[in-house]
């Protein structure tokens, strides 16, 4: 098995580039978000140029309601580039299909609560069944200016584990699983039973012994919850957030928890920081696309990647949260009515995705 930990999203994109050329039987493209800018079009090419025989690409319909942050029923009327790009898309969804590429839009929007906020916010990359992206990387230009990661695995047994699980979610509902490979913890998640295929997380979270480093922008219960009190029986926590984030409420949030509750707080000052990984003791790494929060908790189909893999977790304190603590600033988190009203925000949608969760089984 060999794993590769690839910091932003150029790195991952040469990479990725490099194994769609060589690609023979699959190329599979799984991605939160698909917008035809100057990274949605290099990958629609890309996906075009690729000699497999078996191309696809699975976009989550969130990017049928927006795109750059911007909510497209809204702005489209009044801002033209937006227009032009949302227009883009839909011409290179056309052409890829024409192409001979399958492209479908999972999880259908619906008037209800339940169907409106199930996504599927996996972005995995599958290629041959052999080699595996990983992470929280979407195929925008607005995530490929942000700080991110994906991890690139090279190993049969991940390879066909997850093409079989894209395959499956393509067909129908997709599947929840829990499997150990070598050195490598695989958990899916399919938005439902979300709570308990978490429990591995927090029981590392609860088993900590010294220390526990979280780069999250979106952070937020119940694992806020779970960290408060990991810091109160003596674990030094930190956590590394963007000094600018675009989810305001969240950023106050973490702020109002970590006064409370005794965490640390470095503002990261190197741009917009979309990662979503946890050190425990400086030995075991929780990774992948899930950014600790109550919609990942409740609603949203997920992965993560767990390991205790010497080399993966060297190279993220030596790639990531060095460097990245080092562009941060230790901030005092002082309790505000600003960061009261962030934090009983976050508690009201916590609230309602939590009456929203199914059920293992449940088919909503």
């Amino acid at each position: 098995m060999r794993i590769e930990l690839l910091v932003g999203a150029e790195d991952f994109w040469a990479r990725m580039q490099q194994d769609l050329e060589k690609a023979k039987h699959s190329a599979y493209v799984q991605t939160f978000t698909f917008e035809g800018d100057r990274i949605g079009v290099g990958l629609g090419r890309a996906l075009k140029r690729c000699a497999a025989s078996d191309r696809r690409l699975r976009i989550d319909r969130y990017s049928l309601l927006y795109h750059s942050d911007r909510l497209i029923p809204v702005r489209a009327l009044f801002d033209r580039p937006l227009r032009r790009e949302v227009a883009l898309t839909r011409r290179w969804v056309h052409r890829l299909r024409a192409d001979g590429v399958g492209v479908s839009f999972a999880n259908r929007l619906g008037p209800s609560p339940v169907k409106l906020l199930r996504r599927n916010h996996k972005k995995v990359v599958s290629i041959d069944d052999r080699i595996t992206y990983m992470g929280g990387i979407n195929f925008s230009e607005h995530n490929f200016a942000w700080h991110d990661l994906m991890i690139r695995i090279e190993c049969p047994d991940v390879g066909g584990l997850m093409a079989a699980d894209f395959r499956t979610g393509w067909d129908g509902p997709a599947t929840n699983f829990d499997r150990t490979v070598g050195p490598l913890r695989i958990i899916s998640m399919n938005g439902r039973g979300n709570r308990g295929a978490f429990r591995p997380v927090i029981d590392a979270i609860e088993s900590a012994r010294s220390t526990i480093d979280v780069v999250s922008s979106y952070l937020s219960e119940p694992f806020t919850g779970y960290l408060s009190q990991a810091a109160r029986r003596g674990v030094r926590v930190r956590v590394l957030t963007p000094s600018h984030n675009n989810k305001a409420n969240l950023a106050r949030h973490v702020l109002e928890r970590a006064a409370r509750g005794g965490f640390e707080i470095l503002r990261y000052h190197g741009g917009m920081s979309h990662m979503k990984a946890m050190l425990i003791d400086d030995d075991r790494l929780v990774a992948g696309s899930t950014n600790f929060d109550f919609m990942s908790y409740n609603v949203l189909e997920e992965h993560i990647i767990m390991t205790r893999d010497p080399g993966l977790v060297r190279a993220f304190r030596q790639r990531v949260w060095n460097p990245d603590a080092q562009k941060s600033e230790a901030v005092v988190p002082v309790s505000s009515v600003g960061t009261k009203l962030g934090d009983l925000a976050i508690r009201v949608g916590a609230g309602i995705a939590a009456r929203l969760a199914l059920p293992q089984g449940d088919p909503g």
